[in-house]
């Protein structure tokens, strides 16, 4: 990203593709359409380009991205007006949010986000799926690394119920990392 800020446009090709297949895992994981992946993708891009120098090479580049692209899916949901028919309203209450392609049957991630808060998902997505320490997500969703742990407790703590009290054979592994 330093040389990016510099003026070097051939290197902020290398940072968006090291960094598309996992802004694409998380707008996904987050109930993101397919549809509208790219785009946000894109946007998330044009405005890491333009913060360039405003990146901090001695902290990691994730955790800023992932901020980012955060903030522009937020704007997304902000943006985006009901499209359903009148005829088709009754429809609508009774189906769920959509969810991206799963893993099959087994996938746990499909099941927290049928039956979690988005909120939710998107903590336990960022510490599981992304690897990211309670300190790093803090700064991903504007919270205390204190009010993550709390969150993340209560979140896992949810998802164990759910799988418990769910007949579809997945149970809770191990411990919290």
């Amino acid at each position: 990203m330093q040389r990016v800020a510099q003026g070097e446009i051939q290197a902020f090709r290398i940072v968006a593709e090291a960094l598309e297949p996992r802004l694409e895992r998380f707008f996904a994981q987050l109930g993101v359409p397919a549809s509208d992946r790219d785009d946000l993708f894109q946007e998330t891009c044009l405005r890491l380009y333009r913060a360039a120098d405003r990146y901090d090479p001695r902290r990691p580049l994730l955790p800023w991205a992932l901020t980012v692209a955060r903030r522009v899916m937020l704007n997304w949901h902000r943006a985006r007006k009901p499209t359903v028919e009148l005829d088709e309203a009754r429809c609508v209450a009774d189906t769920q949010r959509p969810v991206p392609e799963t893993g099959g049957a087994d996938d746990v991630w499909a099941f927290a986000r049928a039956r979690l808060p988005a909120a939710a998902c998107e903590l336990l997505w960022l510490r599981y799926g992304e690897d990211l320490e309670p300190a790093e997500i803090a700064a991903v969703t504007r919270r205390t690394p204190v009010h993550v742990r709390v969150l993340l407790h209560r979140a896992r703590a949810a998802l164990a119920t759910a799988l418990e009290h769910d007949g579809t054979g997945m149970r809770p592994q191990g411990g919290e990392r």
